[in-house]
């Protein structure tokens, strides 16, 4: 597929195709959106693309958050992990005197700017983040030959161009739980996500396998699940898992991020409890805000800083093809940060 047959597809003029790929604003609304409607199915890659692929990239990298549906809330500013996450990402590619433009996609069709961005050489590649983002636009983005990075997205994929950053979430989660069950906890609740993530769905099974693994039988009654990752989730959750179990309350809980740490926190002292005296918690990223909170929320730490570079140059290497990378990498290291908010299991009487 070229520029001449893209123009009789659209039945414009193959200048036309060239002002549209060139961003020029010289072009009516409604041929512009014909032309790259058909670039975006038939997967056409410009010859000034395939330049900058070759070569002469440009230097500005999209960073989308995508989280469907929330569009009172700014999940950058409530998002410790994303907020993180961008001011490394900025820090990383001003080194490698390159720019960050960043969005918030909120529904799928969103996703038409990120294809767009490409098409018309204002982007050269892509980090995409947060809900997991359909194979429909995996497909195009591979097809338009735009290098994208999933983060804590998949275990696996199988696109050109698409490529995996995810953290050790499995044992992560494995350790903060068997650190409850070395305090005598066999009550231990989970507050979790969406499990078609891979991060929520490896944090997950770390739950789950240990205490199978120390002989403790997974109750559903203590698993919480919420699609959005915010502390009043964890608060609401935690006052239903507390009504939905009277008289066999859990003694601990196990928050698939801080943020449901802190809004359980917050549930768990209105109903009069205290921690870890009646209850402990453990949360998972570390935000800055966890050595803050009263008492200080033990956590899994994953140093944001280090999956933020290996993101960028990674994404960067694919760009300027230097070398390839592979499919699938992960940032291994993490630390089970052990502060004041766990304690042994409380004996009756």
């Amino acid at each position: 597929m070229n520029s001449e047959e893209i123009a009789k597809l659209a039945g414009v003029s193959r200048s036309t195709v060239s002002r549209v790929v060139n961003g020029y604003t010289n072009v009516p609304p409604e041929t512009k959106e014909r032309v790259e409607q058909i670039i975006r199915e038939y997967g056409y890659i410009p010859n000034t693309s395939a330049r900058n692929l070759a070569g002469k990239p440009s230097n500005v990298i999209g960073l989308f958050f995508v989280e469907y549906g929330v569009l009172e809330e700014n999940i950058i500013h409530s998002s410790p992990f994303y907020s993180e996450f961008l001011a490394n990402s900025i820090d990383r590619l001003k080194k490698q005197d390159c720019q960050l433009v960043v969005s918030i996609i909120n529904r799928i069709e969103d996703f038409d700017m990120v294809e767009t961005a490409f098409i018309n050489k204002t982007m050269a590649g892509c980090i995409l983040m947060g809900d997991i983002v359909p194979n429909s636009v995996l497909e195009k983005l591979g097809k338009l030959g735009c290098p994208t990075i999933l983060v804590n997205q998949r275990s696996s994929i199988d696109y050109p161009y698409i490529f995996l950053m995810n953290t050790e979430n499995y044992k992560g989660a494995y350790q903060a739980v068997q650190l409850l069950v070395n305090h005598g906890h066999k009550r231990i609740a989970h507050i979790t996500g969406s499990v078609e993530k891979t991060s929520i769905k490896e944090r997950f099974e770390g739950y789950r396998d240990c205490l199978l693994h120390n002989q403790i039988p997974v109750n559903e009654s203590y698993i919480y699940y919420s699609h959005i990752h915010r502390a009043e989730s964890g608060y609401q959750a935690v006052l239903k898992m507390m009504a939905d179990n009277k008289g066999n309350e859990p003694t601990a809980i196990f928050a698939a991020n801080d943020l449901l740490a802190f809004g359980a926190m917050r549930g768990l002292k209105e109903l009069g409890l205290k921690i870890p005296q009646d209850i402990s918690i453990i949360g998972y990223d570390n935000a800055e805000l966890s050595q803050y909170m009263s008492p200080p929320l033990t956590t899994v730490q994953v140093s944001v800083e280090k999956i933020a570079r290996m993101t960028v140059d990674s994404l960067l290497l694919v760009i300027r093809k230097k070398e390839a990378i592979p499919v699938y990498s992960q940032l291994k290291e993490f630390t089970l940060m052990e502060r004041g908010s766990v304690a042994p299991v409380k004996t009756p009487g």
